[in-house]
């Protein structure tokens, strides 16, 4: 049963999906060379395919924290293939509205007569997740898809929240090495007649970042992204986000690779967004579509 929490009355605008803009939350895989906003760090490329290709290595990060898990239950990787049909937008006039993003609002409410009602996000504690669409060509304006996200709160001290029955990833204090360990750890491989190496600075890095800790998503900085067909998304690990949001006229087709072991409460968690007075988060979109466009179904 998802949690329920109190939405604000926010209508925020879309901007592009950039590395930049979205490097808080995971990661934009798309061609590098073709890019509208380059990285100052690209990833590294070598010559592949004897000499046909190019490969860029470690474009996104797939990570697994279930060892974290309460249930201590393994995970394995999964690749799912989700057909995602456009949703329903409901169209608005223009008008001045009394939100905690004011000069947001103002500026969506110029070009804004769609929006779409944010009531659901959800977050994966333990894995990635990568959205891969499929056939969606980066020229169609006629659909494309939405990225919403939001940071994540510190965990609350009071009870209600307490009570909450959400698991999260919570790396607890490191024992220290006995001498036993660290004798191990100088004794050469028998394989390589090398000392073994220590564990890589850059995975423990990597794995501080993308844990993003237990508590629920501020709903009051959630942001929008808008992407192109060549470009595909990782949320990372623990990172709140509405499930996939297609826009326009036709289906999309994702493959999505994570991780999971088949646990309801740490492979994936929900909570509905409910306001108590205004319209709650809204999403306002300037339509770039054709003026035939209409909305098919809700997914």
């Amino acid at each position: 049963m998802p949690s329920s929490v109190t939405a604000p009355s926010i209508r925020i605008s879309v901007e592009p999906l950039t590395q930049a803009s979205f490097a808080q939350f995971g990661t934009v895989v798309e061609n590098p060379t073709r890019s509208h906003s380059p990285t100052s760090d690209p990833p590294q490329a070598v010559v592949a395919n004897q000499g046909t290709a190019v490969k860029y290595l470690d474009v996104t990060h797939v990570t697994n924290f279930y060892n974290l898990a309460p249930s201590k239950k393994s995970a394995k990787a999964v690749v799912n293939m989700f057909v995602c049909s456009p949703r329903k937008l409901r169209s608005v006039e223009p008008a001045t509205s009394n939100t905690a993003s004011e000069s947001n609002t103002e500026q969506a409410d110029q070009v804004a007569r769609q929006l779409f009602d944010v009531n659901v996000l959800e977050r994966h504690p333990y894995t990635s997740q990568t959205f891969i669409p499929l056939g969606l060509s980066p020229q169609d304006k006629t659909t494309q898809y939405l990225v919403i996200v939001a940071p994540t709160l510190p965990t609350s001290k009071t009870r209600k929240d307490a009570d909450r029955p959400m698991a999260y990833p919570l790396r607890g204090p490191r024992p220290r090495p006995s001498l036993l360990d660290v004798f191990a750890k100088a004794r050469p491989s028998p394989f390589t007649n090398e000392a073994s190496p220590p564990a890589s600075a850059a995975t423990e890095n990597l794995s501080q970042r993308d844990r993003k800790g237990p508590g629920l998503p501020d709903l009051n900085n959630i942001k929008a992204f808008v992407a192109t067909g060549n470009q595909a998304v990782t949320y990372g690990a623990g990172t709140w986000h509405a499930p996939m949001v297609v826009i326009g006229e036709g289906t999309v087709d994702f493959v999505v690779l994570q991780y999971a072991n088949g646990v309801g409460q740490e492979d994936c968690q929900e909570v509905e967004l409910h306001a108590t007075e205004g319209e709650g988060i809204t999403v306002a979109l300037k339509m770039p579509f054709a003026p035939s466009f209409q909305v098919r179904s809700k997914l």
